[in-house]
């Protein structure tokens, strides 16, 4: 059963349950009623995230207790913000259509052509027709460096807990620093020219069509570099464990030395100079001390343990 969804019916017309972009817009984007940003669209993702799980309370393709009609009610909308909600709206349902105005009524026997579009963005295209996926490919983020231009689709292609962009590094130059993460898991793609890969303790050369894995758990550093020369376009999709993209996470930087903790409630830089083994912490779990910044520690009364005492060996 396909659920028919229409978009902004006229102003006089309020369905019950409608899903109420025209509010959630004000409350996620008032400064872009009707249009989605010219930089960090990282902030459209919290609006994606909300239409997503008010159409999942509505749609589903398994479900059976849903109605005829999801109604979606939105401030005016520029031509690219309308193409992104459409598309979203494509993947919860195979009929979307966009009210007419005429008359000021809404005519459900005559509503228009089905305005669906498969979730499909060809990231090699430099002219797309779509004029949502024309303005998330001329993006510009502080996410990498030197001025970097991103392409981000992930907005456009519903993704919960991917994130997907496109970035040329010109020749000579990088796209971040050479880092790990604890908490998303990255794959590149190199989809033209030469160039390098820092991967741990290796330096390796990629060129188009190389896949490059990062996975969670080694806490292993990459850095790509446009070192042969050429302009070297990437692919770069995260994997995160949350759709909010808000898990806590530990960023290190050996070339800096520096080790991110970033994620709600945290916002700090420790050198990496100041991590210690845990085999003392955990040998001393049950007495009292507290630890100095150079890692040495100092005996203190602690609620509910034993004072540390000071070995023999360790005076």
């Amino acid at each position: 059963m396909s659920i028919r969804i229409i978009i902004d019916p006229p102003k006089d017309l309020r369905p019950e349950g409608s899903i109420r972009c025209d509010v959630a817009w004000k409350l996620f984007l008032p400064d872009l009623m009707g249009d989605i940003p010219d930089e960090k669209v990282t902030r459209l993702i919290s609006f994606n995230n909300w239409l997503w799980s008010e159409l999942s309370t509505r749609l589903g393709y398994l479900r059976v207790d849903v109605p005829d009609t999801v109604w979606i009610l939105t401030p005016p909308l520029t031509d690219a913000a309308l193409a992104y909600i459409i598309r979203i709206c494509s993947i919860w349902s195979g009929e979307v259509y966009v009210s007419k105005r005429e008359n000021g009524t809404l005519d459900l026997e005559n509503i228009g052509d089905n305005r669906w579009i498969p979730p499909i963005v060809n990231v090699q295209d430099n002219n797309p027709s779509d004029p949502a996926v024309k303005k998330f490919r001329s993006v510009t983020t502080n996410g990498g460096i030197n001025g970097l231009v991103d392409e981000y689709f992930t907005p456009l292609m519903g993704s919960t807990r991917s994130f997907m962009r496109v970035y040329d590094i010109p020749p000579g130059g990088t796209y971040s620093r050479f880092h790990s993460h604890t908490a998303r898991e990255e794959t590149y793609l190199v989809l033209k020219g030469k160039g390098s890969i820092r991967y741990g303790t290796h330096k390796v050369e990629v060129s188009v069509g190389d896949l490059v894995s990062k996975p969670l758990g080694p806490d292993v550093s990459t850095q790509l570099l446009a070192d042969k020369g050429s302009p070297l376009r990437i692919l770069d999709i995260e994997i995160w464990p949350d759709p909010f993209r808000t898990s806590k996470d530990v960023v290190h930087y050996p070339d800096h030395g520096e080790i991110d903790l970033l994620g709600p409630g945290w916002d700090n830089m420790i050198p990496d100079k100041a991590v210690y083994s845990f085999k003392d912490s955990f040998g001393n779990y049950d007495t009292g001390y507290s630890r100095n910044i150079d890692g040495s520690w100092i005996p203190e009364d602690v609620p509910g343990f034993k004072k540390r005492e000071i070995k023999q060996e360790e005076k």
